[in-house]
């Protein structure tokens, strides 16, 4: 089921963050995420407070099991086509979870952007997967790393 973000998912997702976040780039130190964490746990709480689509055009949108307000999943899409971020807990991973909140992105839309980590294949693929494709790259100085720049056009 998909919803908007509430202020529960906060935690339980800033949490999953992290922990995905750490494992999809091996290369950057748990504290670097660490301190990002504590920057998605504020903006969460922050944007979260206006639920579904904020005045700023930015949106957050949560997956949860049927029967279970647990959240598993989250996307937020910012001035209304940028994908800031996509994941998924690793129970769900492979079910169709984050299928569903990308096409609730895709959603009235006409492009999608997106930047990930040039090591993060795993999201790398999945963009791919739905229909985006690479645009540029830009040396990421904290990362250092490439982020690459992904656009889709939506059908």
């Amino acid at each position: 089921m998909l919803r908007p973000l509430q202020q529960s998912d906060v935690e339980r997702l800033s949490q999953l963050w992290l922990h995905l976040a750490c494992s999809s780039h091996p290369s950057l130190p748990v504290k670097f995420w660490m301190a990002q964490a504590r920057i998605l746990r504020r903006e969460l709480s922050a944007k979260c407070r206006g639920r579904g689509v904020g005045s700023d055009g930015t949106s957050h949108w949560v997956y949860t099991r049927p029967g279970s307000d647990v959240a598993e999943g989250l996307i937020t899409i910012s001035n209304n086509r940028r994908v800031e971020t996509i994941f998924v807990s690793p129970g769900e991973q492979g079910h169709g979870v984050g299928s569903a909140l990308m096409e609730q992105a895709k959603f009235g839309r006409v492009q999608l952007e997106a930047c990930v980590l040039e090591e993060n294949l795993r999201g790398r693929y999945f963009l791919q997967q739905h229909g985006f494709a690479e645009t540029a790259r830009k040396h990421n100085k904290a990362a250092n790393q490439d982020e690459i720049y992904m656009n889709c056009r939506v059908a």
